[in-house]
């Protein structure tokens, strides 16, 4: 690759994804290390805030929520990675990661995933598009706070759909998992007032009447920014 390349937005996305570095830390060919796969039942622990842990974790199905201080501050699924963050110092962890449904990884040691990036001469890039993605995605959550929470239940629940969801035309439909307990802690809103959001955007037919799910009718969002 070129040095003007690595410049080039499109190609550091595309050259130092998740999915890339799993297929590099997976090659047998050059500097082999151990890979197992991990499966992880709804509700257990992947990481604990505070904890040192020994290995990373590659996200291949499933969905976990990332706690901090019993709040939660981000979801992750399909080709997240878990304990990235922390590698090089072996720190402990910033958060805690817990599965929200039953979750399917690729584990690696910490210590052979450090050995094999230096060993290969654009290791470091990995790390650094990785941390780049993490701070967008912090980034975006700060600007969605500055919106009325009514925009902001709205946004977080059309993303949440078409990031983990079902889509189709005229609806998105979110996981069950996404309870309004969940959503609440996580825009860090009551309980009564995301009811009483909830009851307003049924009355305007922009959810589905469905008390165990939430269903986005794609034609009337836009109606109610």
């Amino acid at each position: 690759m070129s040095y003007m390349e690595l410049f080039d937005k499109d190609v550091m996305e595309e050259e130092f994804s998740s999915a890339e570095l799993l297929h590099v830390l997976s090659d047998k060919t050059s500097f082999p290390i151990d890979k197992e796969r991990k499966v992880f039942r709804k509700k257990e622990q992947i990481a604990i805030e505070n904890e040192v842990h020994d290995y990373i974790y590659f996200i291949q199905s499933g969905i976990c929520g990332v706690w901090k201080n019993e709040h939660i501050n981000n979801f992750i699924g399909e080709n997240d990675i878990i304990g990235f963050s922390e590698i090089l110092g072996n720190e402990p962890s910033f958060t805690s990661v817990i599965a929200l449904t039953d979750i399917i990884t690729w584990r690696f040691s910490k210590e052979q995933v450090m050995s094999k990036l230096m060993y290969s001469q654009e290791g470091a890039f990995y790390l650094y598009q990785y941390m780049k993605l993490v701070n967008a995605n912090l980034l975006q959550k700060q600007t969605l706070q500055t919106e009325e929470t009514k925009k902001q239940l709205l946004l977080t629940l059309t993303h949440l759909g078409q990031q983990y969801g079902d889509e189709n035309q005229h609806q998105i439909t979110l996981p069950k998992i996404f309870t309004k307990k969940i959503i609440s802690n996580y825009l860090g809103m009551t309980r009564q007032h995301m009811t009483y959001l909830c009851k307003d955007f049924e009355n305007n037919g922009i959810f589905e009447a469905d008390t165990n799910q939430f269903i986005l009718n794609k034609d009337n969002i836009s109606i109610s920014y």
